[in-house]
């Protein structure tokens, strides 16, 4: 009885979470199956699913998990979430970027062109955290670096991410934490070139303009078992694309902006040149 009363507190605090467990019973119950069921189809246990519909706080996981079992494109349950995490975090990290981060470590592939600094996802420690230094937030520096680099173990293991860069030129120049954070930083770029596969990093001449490149930075998500999504990025909010024809444009655009980018010879030359400015 104790515990049953608790649950209601919960999802009477919070709308959203009732909003979740709602969703999540009635879309049980249409499929006809039992928490069991539904427990064994995820690889989850009968008692996560039983909490959930009592008003436990989902995982932006556990969403993704729901959305694809229930084929759900619109991606429901993992946008809501994603707004329950957000809404109990106080830090500068764009709404919606825990829905991508989760995203992230399902994706079999990712495209980005980024504008303004190396990629997050091949960014020593040292320059992450000169970089996420520079932005206000709630939350401690260190962990903010962790969750960093913790992403980052996407990259590796037995079947890691293939992940394709193309990064603006002038991020090669722009001197975040000084020359010994820079020199680190481009020397591990021509490491990640030279000795892994499943990563490609070129580079957008600044003498190659493209109109595909204007807009700024942003992302292709691809997946074993769903529709690709496009991620993009502003210092307040991002927003995950999914409707198929502007995830086709954002492709096409990645696809133009890689036309004018430089070849593994080139980018690696890029790095030599600029590593002469970081002595």
């Amino acid at each position: 009885m104790a515990d049953n009363a608790r649950d209601k507190d919960d999802l009477t605090r919070d709308p959203l979470i009732r909003v979740f467990s709602t969703l999540l019973r009635r879309y049980r119950e249409t499929a006809g199956l039992s928490r069991r069921q539904l427990a064994d189809a995820l690889g989850c246990s009968y008692q996560w699913i039983e909490k959930l519909e009592r008003g436990t706080k989902p995982s932006v996981a556990t969403g993704i998990d729901l959305d694809t079992y229930f084929k759900i494109l619109e991606a429901t349950f993992q946008t809501l979430a994603a707004e329950i995490e957000d809404a109990g975090r106080q830090t500068a990290t764009p709404r919606g970027f825990s829905t991508f981060t989760a995203l992230e470590a399902k994706a079999t592939a990712r495209r980005v062109f980024e504008a303004q600094l190396i990629p997050g996802l091949l960014q020593t420690e040292a320059y992450a955290r000169e970089s996420l230094a520079s932005k206000p937030d709630g939350t401690p520096l260190d962990q903010r670096v962790a969750a960093r680099m913790g992403r980052q173990e996407t990259l590796w293991g037995d079947d890691p991410l293939r992940l394709t860069v193309i990064i603006d030129e002038s991020a090669l120049r722009r001197p975040i934490g000084g020359p010994e954070v820079m020199r680190e930083q481009l020397l591990y770029l021509r490491k990640l070139i030279l000795e892994t596969p499943t990563i490609q990093i070129c580079f957008l001449p600044e003498s190659r303009p493209t109109w595909a490149a204007f807009d700024g930075s942003f992302s292709v998500l691809s997946f074993a078992d769903r529709p690709d999504v496009a991620y993009y990025e502003g210092p307040d909010s991002s927003q995950i694309i999914y409707e198929p024809d502007d995830v086709a444009s954002a492709s096409l655009r990645f696809n133009i902006i890689m036309a004018e980018a430089t070849s593994r010879s080139e980018a690696l030359r890029m790095i030599a040149t600029a590593l002469e400015s970081y002595p």
